[in-house]
């Protein structure tokens, strides 16, 4: 629109005398009955104007827009991405690296928003190019052709020519952003081991690599986007110079080509950088291609793959009279675990869990739960056949204490009542599990008493203020079902003993599972499994169990 406007601007500039040889100017004189050419030049002064402000207007709505919808399918994309990820199965977490998981989510998603971005981006700039090539068309069709055939050809040169380029470095940036967040997750998961072992070299070797080529590739991809712009630039600018030299060496009369080549050298100065920004997003599209396909990828496995329900659940499913496994096997991998299990677990029993590493209690644990599914074999909840459904709503009766339980990087208050705002709190209930889990004292001794912040995962309290913590945590939710997997293993004897007889004591209608090491630990137990050579074995008491184990 401004390139238009742009011709008889300037020929009212170089030669008012002229302006009325102007077709459509001298008509626009003759409507508004103007009387001196000087009326006619602010009249155009002003068109120009707006029409300069109208333009700039219309530009900024097109991007206002186009930001607006990437900002919109940010959260819509981010929200549902994660949402899949979080309602997937137990078993899906188990089998997926959680570190390419957190680059999908973030790196990942953040270039593929990118990417429709430019896309749209490259729309607007392919309109603006049509727009600015027509009026230049209108203005002089040969030179505009001529000027339009060869920036096309050179681009598309360009862009064969750093395709294998564009390739290469966009997998780089793919690999080294997804190999980064995976050294930095392990590192400082395992800082404590690092320190120990004065590993750090490592670590921030293999860091530094990836980093390393991860700018380059970055860097040079950069750089390969931008070549074109400025070889374009000088030759635009040689073939204007040699056209400058041929007109005045040729004697013919500037004035015949000012108007048009003014409006020309506006119109290049704004085409160039547009056929500049189309090349570098096609380039950035195809760089980030691979970001894409993650993201794509990602979406369909999780769609594909059965997960959780979403719907919110209204009530849970508690136990009233028992807990029956019916030949319950499962195998990982060829290598079976359990093998045909049966086993009825009544209300208010607490039942001690032992066996040699590995053996197959925490799988029995989960299996309970209907984290993973036996390869055969039913559990019924009074009588009830578990389904998915009714897992779910069973889990939200069932308080549990793993081993490797989570502590937030909030205060002691806040991991207790885990997920409950500050209006939903219970205070009676809070003091009272902080009394059970031993951590009265503990609580007073600081400051801030439960305000006080435990840092990441716990990292400013003891191994056995952690597990108190994680103890409370579960006891605050005042479930039928307790499962404690190696729950006191980092706490002292005595201590230990106070805890389990405060929860039994309180709670004398609740069903506890602990799985433990350590036999004083189960010396209150009604009776004790034993996971052994995949069998589920059971002894009346500790004693039992101790004669059986001293006697082989």
């Amino acid at each position: 629109m401004t390139i238009g406007t742009m011709v008889p601007f300037i020929s009212f500039v170089s030669n008012p005398n002229k302006i009325l040889e102007i077709e459509f100017l001298r008509r626009i004189s003759d409507f508004f009955n103007f009387q001196q050419t000087d009326q006619l030049f602010i009249f155009i002064s002003f068109s120009f104007l707006i029409i300069i402000l109208f333009s700039g207007l219309i530009k900024i709505f097109c991007i206002k827009k186009i930001n607006d919808f990437g900002g919109t399918l940010n959260i819509e994309l981010g929200k549902k991405l994660y949402k899949e990820i979080l309602y997937q199965d137990y078993e899906y977490h188990l089998n997926t690296n959680s570190s390419q998981l957190i680059s999908t989510q973030i790196q990942q998603l953040e270039s593929s928003l990118a990417v429709i971005s430019e896309s749209l981006l490259l729309g607007l700039s392919v309109l603006n190019i049509l727009g600015i090539t027509i009026s230049l068309f209108i203005i002089d069709s040969k030179i505009i052709i001529c000027i339009f055939t060869f920036s096309l050809l050179f681009y598309v040169i360009a862009s064969k020519s750093t395709k294998k380029y564009v390739d290469v470095y966009g997998k780089i940036i793919f690999e080294t952003r997804k190999n980064i967040i995976r050294i930095v997750q392990e590192s400082l998961g395992f800082i404590r081991q690092i320190i120990l072992d004065d590993s750090h070299s490592f670590f921030i070797q293999e860091y530094d690599k990836n980093n390393i080529q991860n700018t380059l590739a970055n860097t040079n991809s950069n750089t390969i986007s931008q070549i074109p712009r400025y070889l374009m630039e000088s030759l635009i600018l040689s073939g204007l110079v040699i056209s400058i030299i041929f007109i005045y060496l040729s004697g013919i009369d500037f004035y015949n080509y000012l108007t048009k080549g003014g409006a020309f050298i506006l119109g290049l100065q704004k085409l160039l950088p547009l056929f500049q920004k189309t090349f570098r997003s096609v380039f950035f599209i195809r760089q980030e291609k691979l970001s894409v396909n993650s993201v794509v990828q990602l979406l369909k496995e999780t769609k594909k793959h059965k997960h959780n329900s979403r719907d919110k659940l209204v009530n849970n499913f508690e136990i009233k009279n028992k807990i029956r496994f019916e030949n319950i096997s499962f195998s990982y991998k060829e290598n079976t675990v359990l093998e045909n299990i049966n086993l009825v677990i009544k209300r208010g029993e607490v039942i001690g869990i032992v066996g040699k590493t590995g053996t197959g209690k925490s799988t029995f644990i989960d299996i309970l739960l209907g984290l993973i599914k036996p390869n055969s074999g039913y559990i019924y909840i009074d009588e009830k056949k578990m389904d998915p459904n009714l897992f779910r709503r069973f889990r939200l009766s069932v308080s549990s204490v793993p081993q490797d339980y989570f502590l937030l990087d909030r205060t002691i208050e806040e991991n207790i009542v885990f997920g409950k705002s500050k209006s939903k709190i219970d205070y009676k209930l809070l003091n009272k599990v902080v009394k059970i889990s031993m951590l009265q004292d503990l609580v007073n001794s600081l400051s801030y008493g439960l305000q006080t912040f435990v840092g990441e995962n716990g990292i400013r309290l003891s191994g056995g203020q952690k597990q108190r913590l994680a103890i409370a945590r579960a006891l605050y939710k005042k479930h039928s079902l307790l499962i404690l997997d190696e729950a006191t293993s980092s706490v002292d004897s005595e201590t230990e003993k106070s805890i389990l007889d405060n929860i039994i004591t309180d709670n004398p209608e609740i069903t506890v599972l602990m799985i433990a090491h350590r036999l004083q630990t189960l010396k209150n137990c009604d009776y004790i499994l034993e996971i052994k050579n995949k069998k589920l074995i059971k002894y009346q008491n500790i004693k039992e169990y101790k004669y059986k184990y001293d006697s082989n």
